[in-house]
């Protein structure tokens, strides 16, 4: 007798006729109406041989009953052999082994499953639904929900807080990261422990794993998570994390931030050693570095030892550079000597104040020693003050116009000639100039300069209408030493050993007068008027600050991983196909 199986929709009448036919057949066995698949008699020896025959054809088995597949799941069958390298009599024989079952489908679906599990699970899974669909009782409704969702693409988000954490709950969360969804802590984490690392750092690449999900809050610190706080925030590792890393760049970087030095190895700098040695002002490095050297240093770096490579050489400072406060000091230290400081930049205006000043201090030294190069220093010191001099009245343009300003008329009282009343009222209003516009927010001057600078105006209209504007001279200026400085006497004793004879009345006259100043101010009198240079002290100090191209600020560490295979991408999808096909083996298992 043959049975064909009808079609997939017929398949659960196919069962329940196939059961109702076996009750019938039992029960005629039981009534008589038919022989026993066993018979258990026993025959004479002396019987006769028809009977014996008889019962011989009795005890015989009744011969199984032969199954025939629909052609879809023959063919489907067909394609998992084939992939798995078995020839097509495998199916034969699988079939013809469940025909000798009672529940021959079942069969038949237990020893698919087993073959797919032999597979990739994600093409399994495909199979899998295939012969579902062709009728064979391979997935229970939950199963097949999940294997069509994985096999589309079109997946649920994942629960929020889940009772089981299985692989199919992994694989919801990280479509859901995938989509720059919000992860709790408690899912971020379970994905960065068991997804690929190159999968991890394609989260962190895309924007998807950020530093506002706070890795360092997350419940377990363990080396993956150290690792992605290193690429997303580095400044929250501490120092054993580092050393844990083996993250040279970070540790150097670190070590500047703290103050310390970074040695060149066997007389070659890279980039850290560089940096290092710049920040202490060591200019003549940017000699030591080799052609060769250029390609290992950052882009940035590189730019900036070529630009200080120029600018030694006599180039101009570049508004890029002219605008960096962290770097003025050490473009200051590039510039040549002797050189006029020009330009509209705030380091322009800065270094050009600076270099004023020195020239007024040579100015007083020159005075004191070698007075016949007075006119030609004093010449330079005007130069590079009427450089100075702009229209603007804040920042650094205005602050370098104002000491410019100063500069300028108290070397007009101190080289002016009897008779020059034009002049030494010139003198006058390039100062009165600024104290006319009022404050700062009108344009003027407030505060420590406002006070200096109209302390200096006042002193050089006393001196002219006295017809003595020589005596604008500061006693500590002669001396060489900063107006008010206790090291006066240090100075006096140092220029008695250099002045020639002719100027010793010269520098002990301002000894003299420094004596008489102090003697009066402990007395409680009220002592002459001085002039006070420069306005403002602290717009001549070498900024302290730390710029990120000498000393950069953490950076996150580069990745370290190559990029993400196609198998590592579906890692979780095939994960949670593989414990579906699983659950399917062990449900028919115990059901067969």
């Amino acid at each position: 007798m043959t049975t064909e199986l009808p079609a997939v929709d017929h398949v659960e009448d196919l069962r329940r006729a196939e059961m109702e036919r076996r009750e019938q057949r039992r029960q005629a066995r039981e009534d008589g109406a038919v022989a026993p698949l066993r018979a258990r008699r026993r025959v004479l020896a002396s019987g006769v041989a028809s009977e014996a025959a008889d019962v011989h054809a009795m005890d015989e088995p009744a011969p199984p009953e032969s199954l025939v597949l629909p052609p879809r799941l023959t063919h489907v069958l067909g394609r998992v052999v084939d992939e798995l390298g078995e020839s097509r009599a495998f199916v034969d024989q699988l079939v013809l082994r469940a025909a000798s079952t009672d529940d021959p489908l079942r069969a038949v679906a237990a020893e698919a499953i087993e073959l797919l599990s032999r597979m990739a699970a994600l093409p399994a899974l495909g199979y899998l639904l295939d012969l579902a669909a062709g009728g064979l009782p391979v997935l229970a409704e939950g199963e097949r929900v999940r294997a069509e969702a994985l096999r589309s693409g079109r997946v649920p988000a994942p629960e929020i807080a889940p009772d089981i954490v299985d692989s199919w709950q992994l694989h919801l969360e990280a479509v859901e990261a995938r989509g720059r969804a919000v992860l709790s802590a408690a899912s971020w984490q379970r994905l960065v422990e068991r997804l690929p690392l190159p999968v991890v750092d394609d989260l962190i690449d895309q924007g998807c794993l950020r530093a506002n999900d706070a890795p360092h809050t997350w419940p377990e610190q363990t080396e993956h998570v150290r690792y992605v706080r290193a690429r997303l925030d580095p400044g929250r590792l501490d120092d054993a994390d580092i050393e844990a890393l083996d993250w040279q760049d970070e540790e150097c970087r670190r070590i500047l931030a703290a103050g310390g030095t970074i040695e060149p190895v066997d007389g070659r700098h890279d980039e850290w050693s560089l940096r290092s040695a710049l920040l202490s002002g060591q200019v003549p490095v940017l000699d030591a570095v080799r052609s060769s050297e250029y390609e290992e240093l950052p882009r940035d770096l590189a730019d900036l030892v070529a630009s200080l490579r120029r600018i030694r050489e006599g180039g101009g400072v570049d508004t890029r550079l002219g605008h960096d406060r962290s770097l003025f000091g050490l473009l200051e230290d590039c510039l040549p000597d002797g050189r006029l400081v020009s330009g509209r930049t705030p380091f322009h205006f800065w270094a050009g104040t600076r270099r004023l000043y020195r020239l007024l201090d040579d100015v007083h030294w020159v005075m004191a020693c070698e007075p016949q190069d007075t006119d030609r220093v004093v010449r330079a010191t005007l130069q590079q003050a009427a450089v100075l001099r702009n229209p603007e009245s804040r920042g650094a343009a205005g602050s370098a116009d104002r000491e410019a300003r100063a500069v300028q008329a108290y070397l007009t009282y101190l080289y002016a000639r009897p008779g020059e009343r034009d002049r030494l009222d010139q003198g006058v209003g390039l100062l009165e100039d600024v104290l006319k516009r009022g404050g700062r927010r009108r344009g003027g001057v407030g505060g420590e300069q406002r006070r200096r600078m109209n302390t200096l105006s006042e002193l050089l209209q006393a001196l002219r209408f006295k017809s003595k504007p020589q005596d604008v001279l500061n006693p500590y200026f002669a001396l060489c030493v900063e107006h008010g400085s206790s090291e006066w006497g240090q100075g006096w004793r140092d220029l008695r050993r250099q002045v020639p004879p002719e100027q010793l009345e010269y520098i002990n006259g301002a000894k003299d007068r420094i004596r008489r100043i102090e003697t009066t101010r402990r007395l409680g009198g009220e002592s002459e008027a001085l002039c006070e240079l420069p306005l403002d002290e602290q717009f001549l100090w070498v900024p302290d600050v730390r710029g990120e191209l000498l000393s950069p600020g953490p950076q996150p560490l580069e990745r370290r991983t190559p990029p993400s295979s196609e198998q590592e991408k579906s890692w979780t999808a095939d994960q949670a196909a593989r414990e579906i096909i699983g659950r399917c083996a062990a449900r028919l298992r115990n059901e067969h």
